[in-house]
């Protein structure tokens, strides 16, 4: 069976893939999921209608689609380099 955190990196890694982003699972607990994010490299100019999603952002949609599955746990997500 795939862990809460492994389906939640996989339903937004197609989201963040379009401009070479990526995400990684680094750890799960019963109350905290751990993400890697690595940023794409889309320009600013959003070129092709592709666009870098800011790490904010991407925290703050994966913690709405976590409350509804998982209530109480808290997403972690962490910029790599």
């Amino acid at each position: 069976m795939t862990s809460t955190g492994a389906r939640l990196v996989a339903e937004f890694e197609r989201m963040v893939s379009r401009d070479g982003g990526e995400l990684v699972l680094l750890a799960e607990d019963a109350g905290t999921i751990r993400v890697g994010y690595r940023p794409g490299s889309a320009g600013p100019d959003c070129a092709d209608d592709v666009c870098v999603l800011p790490q904010h952002e991407l925290s703050q949609l994966m913690a709405e689609t976590l409350r509804r599955r998982s209530p109480g746990t808290e997403i972690v997500v962490e910029v790599l380099t």
